[in-house]
């Protein structure tokens, strides 16, 4: 009765936070008292059409270009860009983060100012749900808004580091290799998902209540072909067929252009060599990745290009591409690189000699600033602060009781259920003692992933535990049983061994954290004693500890902390652990949301947004970037079985699928497919189900680069028990297109299988999944670009 209710009550919490609208949308504040950033107020610039606020903002950019002399526009192209005194411009800084959350990290924030740390994006990318990662960025918006407004009144107007109007984010890249150490930043492993996601992030970002000027402007990275290896990153050359590039690479960059109209692209450190440069290049000094794709295929020719933090430095002493770095600086600005983001930076320095030598074309590096300019006008920076709404935003619109709820609520949906034999939920009637184990249970930065915030309190998964059997009496013993992560030896077990006895159910918290996944470093073997462990395993003797737990004590629920997927083959078929919960790294309230999972007060409905292999026996090289080489990578070319699949996930409820219906069975290859079925929760609880819609190419197309099969929609909803719904996933000529060997999307003729359910179909877990099948007619492929009404990226639909 009370996990019904508790369940309940999150519906009711649910519908409020989504019937209110942009709830976020907090009462206005009195202005906040600070200088701006421009002042268009004095003379001369008073005057001038630059400050004219009725004048378009690529007018006013074009304006402002003009009146700067070359040694002007040449400082501007450094992420610290000067004041421009003589013209009322402050110093900028381009240097802020948001992954997930408002980033501190280089920032002079004043003492006791906090804000809201959330879930990883990986965890954003479980939820499987758009509108959580809008939520979630439309509140960074506001809190980045919050603190740039007030830095600026504390630095009179110059906006420094980690508190401007951009931000580095969305990650749009594809976790292609569970071993990357950066694949907690990303959204998946899937094409569609990173696409939709990141687009709605992004729009979080730039979109609010004022449509006149930008709230956030938003930064795509790492632009394009960047997933490890993080200790090669500076200098190494990913080689990509023109299939993958335009198949799994490009797509969330292309959504993140066409669809939310990013502000910013950031190319990665890493180089590119495929068919549309041979020879290979940085990504930064790229002309076929920045000028031929970027700007001519996904026509952004006002999308600002900025360096990853000395990038245009290592295209000289890293990649070698390059003799000097003056020749860095001027094939970087030839490629369409705008800024270069660095504290040492390059253009500064080596660019007026550059154009001395008749090398760069001043013309180049005024597009270059007319774009950075025009970015500034778009977020209202050289606007009087009365005609900017969001300037009313200040202090009292950080780390409100709305914005921990909304992150309490994104970490509960991101959790996934891997595991239970009926244990789970636990409960608290009639249990004498519950014992705590595990180098995760008391962690509380771990949890926060990286490029995190200033959270005022973070809730380990422990206390969240404590909190949840506060008063019921329960004794509640714990040891770590690894004295950190990497668990090299078994000092502590005899510890953990000892709190266990006579404990009616143990939580084990395990996984990963900064020292084994991070920026610049990939996931690598491990040690137990001298005896090696995989790269994708519980890091050293973790593995052995649950499973002595189990032995002693069979009542083991394993919780997971981590960003990359953890293979844990032995302790799935143990069936002394009766429950496996992957929590991926779930923010500042991450332990309350674990602990209400656990207890039944909330229904996980989670789902992988990567696949789990059984070890790294399954994985090419991280060096080698083709998607089909055996056994392939990602669900869309893996040939093998994996541990959990893509788009898994338990629920404490059960759903059923019936009735599916494809309209029209035969299509034009210009025409849209419209696919309905209906959902019934046949269980005991009200919780969400994420339905899943898989298509599966005609299989005689003798193709063996083409994917296996493909998620093209997602509709995740909460339903109570006997409740019956139907869902419909319109597929438009874009999505069921194929790429070819030449980048052209193509809708083949044949038939054409459509699967909907709760996972990925013909895995070795079960799955509750419906099929039916469309047929394309024809005999021959048409170019998905000569159907007028189609949209032309994953997120544009």
């Amino acid at each position: 009765g009370r996990n019904f209710e508790m369940a309940a009550k999150w519906q009711i919490v649910v519908l409020f936070l989504y019937n209110s609208g942009h709830y976020l949308k907090a009462e206005k504040t009195q202005q906040v008292g600070y200088a701006p950033s421009v002042d268009c107020q004095s003379l001369p610039q008073a005057g001038y059409p630059f400050c004219d606020t009725t004048l378009p903002a690529a007018e006013r950019a074009s304006d402002l270009v003009s009146r700067l002399t070359l040694e002007e526009l040449i400082a501007q192209t450094s992420s610290i860009a000067p004041a421009i005194p003589r013209l009322g411009i402050n110093a900028y800084n381009w240097r802020s983060n948001c992954v997930h959350g408002w980033t501190a990290s280089g920032g002079n924030w004043p003492a006791g100012l906090y804000w809201t740390v959330f879930p990883a994006p990986i965890n954003l990318a479980a939820t499987f749900d758009r509108s959580v990662v809008l939520q979630v960025a439309q509140i960074t918006s506001d809190e980045g808004r919050g603190l740039h407004n007030v830095m600026l009144s504390m630095y009179n107007g110059s906006s420094t580091e980690a508190a401007g109007l951009n931000c580095f984010s969305p990650n749009v890249n594809l976790f292609r290799d569970p071993r990357w150490g950066r694949g907690q930043e990303t959204f998946g492993e899937d094409p569609y998902v990173i696409s939709v996601l990141g687009s709605a992030y992004t729009a979080g970002l730039q979109q609010g209540e004022d449509p006149g000027y930008l709230k956030v402007a938003a930064c795509a990275k790492h632009f394009a072909v960047h997933s490890g290896p993080e200790e090669l990153r500076l200098g190494f050359t990913a080689y990509a067929t023109t299939h993958d590039l335009y198949d799994t690479y490009l797509p969330a960059f292309k959504s993140q252009v066409l669809a939310s109209k990013v502000a910013q692209i950031m190319p990665a450190y890493s180089g590119l060599k495929c068919a549309g440069i041979p020879q290979g290049a940085p990504d930064c000094a790229n002309p076929f990745l920045l000028r031929s794709v970027l700007r001519d295929q996904f026509g952004a020719p006002n999308v600002s290009v900025i360096s990853d933090n000395g990038g245009v430095n290592f295209v000289y002493s890293e990649q070698h591409y390059t003799s000097t770095l003056e020749e860095a600086a001027v094939v970087s600005m030839d490629a369409s690189t705008d800024l270069d983001l660095g504290y040492d930076a390059v253009y500064p320095t080596y660019l007026p000699e550059a154009v001395s030598d008749h090398l760069v074309d001043p013309a180049a590096i005024s597009d270059a600033i007319w774009r950075a300019f025009y970015l500034r006008m778009r977020v209202g920076d050289f606007d009087p602060l009365s005609m900017v709404s969001y300037q009313s935003i200040g202090a009292s619109h950080l780390n409100t009781p709305q914005n921990q709820l909304a992150n309490l609520y994104s970490a509960l949906k991101s959790i996934v259920l891997l595991k239970n034999d009926g244990t789970l939920p636990l409960k608290s009637v009639g249990v004498a003692k519950v014992a705590i184990l595990g180098p995760n249970a008391n962690a509380t930065a771990t949890l926060l992933s990286n490029y995190q915030g200033v959270p005022q309190f973070v809730v380990s998964v422990q206390e969240g535990i404590v909190a949840a059997l506060a008063g019921t009496g329960v004794e509640i013993t714990s040891a770590p049983g690894c004295h950190d992560v990497l668990c090299s030896n078994m000092s502590g077990f005899a510890e953990a061994l000892d709190v266990v006895k006579g404990a009616d159910y143990i939580v084990m918290v395990m996984g990963l954290d900064g020292t084994v996944e991070s920026e610049g470093h990939d996931r690598a073997m491990t040690s137990c004693g001298g005896v090696a462990q995989d790269n994708l395993a519980l890091p050293g003797c973790q593995t052995a500890l649950v499973e002595q737990v189990a032995q002693s004590n069979p009542k083991v629920v394993l919780v997971l902390i981590n960003g990359g997927p953890v293979s844990i083959p032995s302790l799935f078929q143990n069936s002394g652990v009766v429950g496996v919960v992957e929590a991926f790294y779930p923010g500042a309230v991450g332990g309350t949301a674990v602990a209400d999972v656990l207890f039944g007060n909330y229904n996980p409905a989670g789902r992988m947004p990567v696949t789990t292999l059984e070890s790294t026996a399954d994985l090419l090289p991280s060096t080698n970037y083709n998607m089909s080489d055996p056994p392939g990578r990602t669900y869309r070319y893996f040939s093998g079985s994996p541990l959990f699949p893509f788009g898994y996930g338990l629920s404490y409820t059960t759903f059923k699928y019936s009735n599916i219906e494809v309209a029209p069975l035969l299509v034009s290859p210009c025409q849209d497919v419209v696919i309905t079925a209906l959902v019934q929760n046949i269980g005991a609880l009200p919780g969400d189900e994420v339905v899943q819609l898989y298509v599966k190419p005609p299989q005689a197309l003798g193709k063996p680069f083409l994917p296996k099969i493909q998620l093209l929609g997602v509709v995740r909803q909460s339903t109570y028990p006997s409740v019956s719904y139907s869902v419909a996933f319109n597929l438009s000529p874009y999505a069921m297109a194929l790429v070819d060997e030449d980048g052209e999307h193509y809708i083949f003729p044949g038939e054409y299988m459509v699967y909907v359910g709760g996972g990925l179909p013909e895995t070795s877990l079960e799955v509750s999944t419906i099929s039916s099948v469309f047929s394309v007619e024809g005999s021959s492929v048409v170019n998905v670009k000569d159907c007028p009404n189609s949209p032309q990226c994953l997120a544009c639909n």
